[in-house]
């Protein structure tokens, strides 16, 4: 299952888009070690490119990990998030210790579709934030 997930994974490969009531926000992706494939999102201000967050995805004995480090989080350290579930395209990342989001999940709907959504509890409450991207490249 994790090399099959892994491979799988390895669909993130380019750049998505996704436009919000802000302008559209990118993420971007591309393999760069055997067990590794770094991405991140950010946005575009004028010619500057505005990073909100770098991300590594990585195999390795004990499971597949999406390590995001968010800008001004975390002393910008980065947070693991395990994998604890892939089918059907959809890849769910868990870390009960974290205090928010505690799930993230991928669902690649199509080779030019993403559907990626954070969710968990905040304040005691059940909260999700949804993203929908198209690859652009």
């Amino acid at each position: 299952m994790q090399q099959d997930a892994y491979v799988q994974l390895q669909q993130l490969n380019g750049i998505w888009k996704m436009e919000t009531a802000r302008g559209p926000l990118y993420e971007s992706w591309r393999k760069t070690k055997d067990n590794e494939i770094r991405g991140g999102s950010y946005k575009m201000n004028g010619k500057d490119t505005i990073r909100f967050e770098d991300v590594r995805l990585s195999k390795a004995k004990e499971g597949i990990y999406y390590s995001p480090v968010v800008k001004n989080e975390n002393g910008n350290k980065p947070t693991a998030f395990r994998m604890i579930s892939s089918n059907d395209h959809k890849f769910v990342f868990e870390n009960k210790e974290h205090d928010f989001p505690q799930r993230i999940i991928y669902h690649l709907i199509s080779k030019d579709s993403l559907h990626a959504w954070i969710e968990g509890t905040q304040n005691g409450k059940n909260k999700r934030t949804d993203y929908y991207f198209k690859r652009i490249q």
